[in-house]
């Protein structure tokens, strides 16, 4: 879905320096065509997607840019927050905190109490049911592997 793919492409720009049209396009396994007209689409938003020509060149956003509030629905925080809370039994740390609260800052205070209530609807138990229940180092030997 479209929407989807522009709301993702927005998170990326907003993680990344920089990132090529070809690159964004093999993620979401679109032509890089389709990638340029999405970006006038973000443009059109109002999310000021900047093109660097040349070797080492892609997109990006303004440096001093800072997301609106409003880019996410209910639908889409409630989802993103009941997706972080039920890995809390996977990932310990300050991480997970720092994520959650992150995600929390997007939410406008006059719909706080609606996105809570629908995040906490389902839980999702992602902690094993038997043999070791201490995942924890092996999911920081993954974390280290991944970051090297």
């Amino acid at each position: 879905m479209k929407v989807d793919r522009l709301v993702s492409i927005i998170m990326i720009l907003l993680d990344k320096e920089r990132i090529g049209a070809q690159e964004l396009a093999d993620m979401f396994e679109v032509s890089p065509r389709t990638i340029y007209r999405d970006i006038d689409a973000i443009n059109m938003a109002g999310i000021p997607v900047c093109s660097v020509p040349g070797v080492g060149g892609g997109f990006e956003i303004m440096q001093k840019y800072k997301i609106d509030r409003k880019v996410f629905s209910t639908a889409d925080l409630s989802a993103i927050l009941m997706g972080l809370s039920s890995l809390s039994n996977m990932i310990r740390g300050d991480e997970l905190v720092n994520a959650l609260a992150k995600v929390k800052s997007f939410i406008p205070a006059d719909r706080a109490k609606d996105i809570e209530l629908k995040a906490n609807q389902i839980y999702i138990d992602l902690s094993p049911w038997m043999g070791n229940r201490n995942i924890q180092p092996y999911l920081e030997i993954i974390k280290t592997a991944l970051q090297e």
